[in-house]
């Protein structure tokens, strides 16, 4: 019995990882995450651009390595070097799947604040904008200090979210909290690449520069 006891024991048991951690997340290949957890690696240590596995598998897409790092003690919460929470970076890059998976984890979820901190940062997909409206945001909710998503967008020169924000229902002729309309944020921002197909996009879609008298 013993012997049957230490042959199904050698049979049973993984071999060591023989992939990094971050790289075997990267790539999707959850034999070796499952080597990695088997045999006690980190599973919060950062990689050299200072985030820790379970940001790589959100940014990636990976939802059943997610799962598992996630069930095998992975810190759901823990920051990245920018600061940012595996779901921040979940949603940033589309990932609603992993997004979903990670708030059933018992990640916190903010969609207001959310929806302010993509769109101030950079954009925000077509997905993330669904899924954030779907778990309570408000497209026309000031923010504290008295912007909407759609004024962020323009005052950031983010074309594509201007769009999407237009095309999800944004209020193209709600004042910001200075009074000013959409439509002259956009006239009165810094010059760029994409100001005046800003401007003409808030036109076609009924926009005005001033409040009717």
């Amino acid at each position: 019995m013993l012997i049957a006891a230490i042959v199904l024991t050698g049979c049973t048991e993984p071999s060591e990882p023989t992939v990094n951690l971050h790289r075997a997340v990267e790539i999707g290949d959850i034999d070796q995450v499952s080597r990695h957890i088997y045999w006690k690696s980190d599973l919060d240590e950062p990689d050299a651009g200072g985030d820790p596995p379970l940001h790589v598998a959100a940014r990636a897409g990976r939802v059943a390595i997610t799962r598992e790092l996630a069930r095998n003690g992975a810190d759901i919460e823990a920051p990245n070097a920018a600061g940012r929470a595996p779901l921040d970076v979940a949603l940033q890059n589309g990932r609603t799947q992993v997004a979903e998976m990670l708030i059933e984890q018992g990640a916190p979820l903010d969609a207001q604040v959310t929806l302010f901190e993509l769109i101030e940062a950079g954009g925000i997909k077509r997905e993330t904008l669904n899924f954030l409206l779907d778990a309570g945001a408000q497209l026309d909710k000031p923010s504290s200090s008295g912007e909407a998503p759609l004024h962020i967008a323009i005052r950031n020169g983010h074309l594509e979210t201007v769009r999407q924000l237009i095309l999800a229902g944004a209020d193209v002729n709600q004042p910001a909290g200075d009074g000013r309309l959409p439509l002259r944020i956009a006239r009165e921002s810094a010059p760029g690449r994409d100001a005046r197909f800003i401007v003409s996009t808030l036109e076609r879609n009924g926009a005005r520069a001033e409040p009717p008298p």
